[in-house]
């Protein structure tokens, strides 16, 4: 998973700004197929090596997906219409690990684990055929466009614009207690709670739903409340949450129930942060999405690993890692949002 979270990251950085140059239906179009080679190669994989060789193509592939589906909406919608659309895309993308661990366990049923893999191509080539007959191009074809080298300065333009970078940190410092949580809860639940790991699937589904249901009611309220007033509203709850995670390091023994609900809280509030918060980072890059949704998933999922990682790190054989990390989140997400959001922006980008 690090090694998929790292590369998933890194790659971003350099496919963004391909898109901005080459075109969203390329770099999806590519990305689908680098990731259906690295799902068969890993399907046929007869050692460690390569199959970790698999997994590093299916990380590329998949970052060109996940790096230019952001860059597409961007090029279509404003900022609350984006925000709108953007929300829907990351509750179906929720969908993934409500479902990943069930269907697994039903094709390890029917048989090895590199059936897990063929269904992943299966997967893969119906949403490449339904991909190249339903999304058009949208990148303009009038736009100017620059080598790969003057592409990458770009990158410059966006460090120099201090309140969408408080955008984004609030949404990776929100990202990063997320995965802390996928990474540190089922030792929490499992090992020192006993909760058997059937019952720890339904557990751990019932904050992805939550998330989901909220997801889809920020889609509903953002034409009449605006993007902002949800963000707000999401990055409060959450760093309350982390308060009360890093509050329960205090007890001695903290209850399973109530270290559930603010995780919950957390989890939940994810779908007003992530999505209200990437529309107010890419607002303000209209002519450089591309290569703004790579900076973006870059530091999110490089956020992530690192939480992933200080877990495996800090690891004590108690719930400590998990609340002080989760906890640290929260408060860094609402803390950088109070300080930098209304912060001006200093170049025009559109």
């Amino acid at each position: 998973m690090t090694l998929y979270l790292g590369l998933f990251a890194a790659a971003q950085l350099l496919l963004g700004p391909l898109s901005d140059l080459y075109g969203r239906r390329r770099l999806i179009g590519g990305g689908l197929a680098l990731f259906a080679l690295g799902v068969l190669a890993c399907a046929l994989a007869p050692s460690m090596a390569l199959l970790l060789g698999g997994r590093a193509l299916q990380a590329i592939g998949g970052a060109a997906i996940a790096v230019t589906v952001p860059a597409l909406v961007r090029d279509q919608f404003e900022r609350d219409d984006y925000a709108r659309v953007m929300t829907l895309v990351m509750m179906v993308m929720g969908l993934a690990p409500l479902l990943a661990p069930s269907l697994g366990g039903l094709v390890l049923l029917l048989g090895s684990w590199r059936w897990i893999f063929v269904t992943l191509l299966g997967i893969t080539l119906i949403t490449a055929l339904l991909f190249w007959r339903q999304v058009p191009e949208t990148l303009a074809a009038s736009r100017q466009r620059h080598g790969i080298i003057a592409q990458l300065r770009q990158y410059r333009r966006i460090l120099q614009q201090p309140r969408a970078l408080a955008y984004l940190a609030t949404a990776s410092a929100s990202f990063a207690g997320m995965m802390s949580f996928i990474v540190g809860s089922p030792f929490v639940y499992i090992e020192l709670h006993g909760v058997s790991p059937s019952a720890f699937g339904p557990l751990f589904g019932i904050n992805i739903a939550a998330a989901l249901l909220v997801s889809a009611l920020n889609a509903r309220l953002i034409p009449r409340l605006g993007a902002e007033r949800l963000l707000r509203t999401g990055i409060v709850l959450q760093g309350t949450a982390g308060l009360g995670l890093l509050g329960l390091m205090l007890i001695p023994d903290p209850s399973l129930w109530l270290l559930a609900v603010l995780a919950g809280v957390y989890l939940s509030m994810a779908g007003l942060v992530m999505g209200n918060a990437m529309a107010g980072f890419m607002a303000d890059f209209s002519t450089l999405a591309g290569t703004a949704s790579a900076f973006a998933g870059a530091a999110r999922f490089g956020a992530g690993a690192l939480s992933g990682s200080l877990i495996s790190l800090l690891h004590d054989g108690s719930a400590l890692p998990l609340l002080l990390v989760m906890g640290a989140s929260g408060v860094l997400a609402v803390t950088v949002y109070a300080l930098g959001a209304r912060l001006p922006t200093l170049t025009p980008q559109s």
